[in-house]
């Protein structure tokens, strides 16, 4: 560098050899207070300064991420629930009721020969009296509906564990096939059919008789009236 000396002096120009000014430059990764605590390579602060992208914190990505995730789920959850929910209560209900229904016949037509049976005068009234008493107790007992839906005899999608029997050639297995197989059913079942033909009742005896076989009442005498005619309207 060339240097002027100052006026009114003796001194002559000379050239000063002061070095150039020296600037550093840090790295990017290398942060402010890296020469006080230093910084190794590869940290996971630096990595996320690097990564992330502008205007996002670092620690959103992990909380958005999962809230997309639980949200997706419960979305399939409900769409699936709407889906099947309905298809799986109707049949569910459908074979339960057909179940209910056969049970409910037996225990009625137990309950009514018991019936029959009471207020007998003579001691052997009396003893048949307390022998129908207790058949009918003791279907009751098993044919609740803790019983007869209990996972003894079903799985836990509503299958049925008990052998219900091979389809006939182009026929389905109905709700009435699986209800009349459940072993409960069959079981008492004998036992009301044993019934029936001790006590010789016969049950295609009891309804009503077909449209074409009724006949009117011979209480009810038919109408004499003569039905009146609408007389026209005057204008």
């Amino acid at each position: 560098m060339h240097l002027q000396p100052i006026d009114n002096t003796e001194i002559e120009p000379f050239t000063s050899a002061m070095d150039a000014p020296r600037i550093t430059f840090l790295p990017e990764a290398q942060e402010t207070f890296d020469d006080v605590w230093g910084s190794e390579p590869g940290s996971p602060t630096t990595n996320f300064a690097q990564d992330a992208p502008t205007g996002t914190h670092p620690g959103d990505i992990p909380r958005l991420q999962a809230e997309h995730t639980n949200a997706g789920y419960r979305e399939g959850i409900s769409a699936a629930k709407a889906h099947s929910i309905q298809a799986g209560f109707d049949e569910g209900f459908s074979l339960g009721a057909e179940v209910g229904s056969v049970a409910g016949q037996i225990v009625g037509l137990l309950e009514g020969i018991a019936a029959a049976l009471d207020g007998g005068s003579s001691q052997d009234d009396e003893v048949l009296s307390k022998e129908a008493r207790k058949t009918l107790e003791d279907a009751k007992a098993q044919l609740k509906i803790d019983s007869i839906f209990g996972s003894a005899y079903w799985n836990t999608d509503g299958t049925w564990k008990f052998d219900v029997g091979e389809e006939r050639a182009g026929d389905e297995i109905l709700f009435a096939d699986v209800a009349r197989a459940h072993p409960l059913i069959q079981k008492w079942q004998k036992v009301a059919d044993a019934e029936l033909e001790r006590w010789g009742i016969v049950l295609n005896a009891i309804g009503d008789a077909r449209e074409h076989e009724r006949q009117p009442s011979p209480e009810r005498a038919p109408s004499s009236a003569v039905p009146q005619t609408k007389k026209p309207l005057d204008w």
